[in-house]
């Protein structure tokens, strides 16, 4: 190897005493500074943050290009990501505009079949809108009080509905509020129809929180979640008013309700003028209950007095009395 010159060897260790020195003192005063922050000294405390407060407009300083290239990189990601929102969009327009053009026609084609078959359209349901007032709960009722009446042009068996489907139907009908029976209630009996083939049911309640639904025809088939509507086979309900989706299985299958009959707060009542309720007459009072129209011959008296009936209206319906010492509702039946 060749060997080193003098002047090199001479000057190198010119320079090397005081580095050590200074390397020696550096680390001698990191570490006094480490062991005072450690004890919690009130001059190193004082003196890191007069460090801070001095340096502090430099870190802003330096850091403002950091942030400017952060938005930078921010702004070309949102506009990179833009572009490709706006062909998405563009994309699903263009679908949109195929499917509008598809139910155009299909509304002209249902429009001409309805022409030929010279249906008539069926009447807009007109409705008004209260608040629960009074929830008579019971073991064997389910029902609540609406601050709604004949002021109001409510009667009785009107359907009572929320934002979420079917609530009940109006029993009673005063000058200002009105009893409403349901779903869940032992007297309730609604014929729907289920699922997308239109199976033929009736919902009934039990005073719990789902619902029964029986009378199904052999070999119907039903699905879990298939929705549930009213038939309007009753003559007092309006036909396709949501009542829920089927739950349970073959067998026992239930109807769970789309609307919380437990937390009702504000109803509103549908105005439906049916020729079953137009015979009822007017509604009676707030405690009665009125029956539906059942179809058959009269139902012979029971042992026991009962009071004249009243004549048979232009309808065939005819009123008969309540029976002596006896609480039970006015009932009509279709002769």
């Amino acid at each position: 190897m060749p060997r080193q010159s003098p002047i090199f060897r001479k000057k190198s260790s010119s320079w090397r005493l005081p580095v050590e020195l200074l390397t020696f003192g550096l680390y001698f005063l990191c570490g006094v500074l480490l062991i005072l922050s450690r004890i919690g000294h009130g001059t190193v405390a004082d003196a890191r943050d007069e460090l801070a407060e001095l340096t502090s407009p430099l870190f802003a300083a330096a850091s403002v290009p950091v942030i400017e290239a952060r938005h930078a990189v921010r702004r070309v990601r949102t506009y990179a990501g833009g572009l490709g929102e706006i062909d998405r969009l563009k994309q699903e327009n263009e679908r949109l505009h195929e499917w509008e053009w598809r139910a155009k026609l299909l509304e002209r084609k249902v429009e001409h079949l309805r022409k030929l078959l010279s249906a008539v359209d069926e009447p807009a349901l007109h409705f008004t809108t209260g608040n629960i007032i009074a929830d008579a709960r019971g073991p064997f009722v389910r029902s609540v009080l609406v601050n709604l009446g004949r002021e109001q042009g409510v009667r009785a068996g009107y359907a009572v509905i929320n934002g979420d489907g079917l609530v009940g139907r109006t029993i009673g009908a005063g000058a200002s509020v009105t009893r409403v029976l349901l779903l869940n209630d032992l007297n309730s009996r609604i014929p729907v129809l289920v699922g997308p083939a239109g199976v033929r049911g009736i919902v009934s309640g039990d005073n719990s929180g789902d619902l029964t639904l029986e009378f199904i025809p052999d070999g119907a088939a039903l699905y879990l979640g298939d929705e549930v509507y009213t038939s309007g086979s009753d003559g007092v309900l309006p036909r396709g008013l949501r009542v829920g989706s089927v739950s349970g299985g073959a067998g026992s299958f239930k109807v769970r309700p789309h609307a919380d009959l437990s937390a009702l707060d504000t109803v509103s009542v549908l105005f439906f003028n049916s020729p079953t309720l137009a015979s009822a007459g007017p509604a009676s009072a707030p405690n009665a209950c009125e029956l539906p129209t059942v179809e058959g011959p009269p139902i012979p008296p029971a042992a026991g007095k009962v009071s004249a009936a009243e004549p048979v209206t232009s309808s065939g319906v005819k009123k008969i009395g309540e029976v002596t010492g006896s609480t039970a509702p006015v009932t009509r039946v279709r002769q």
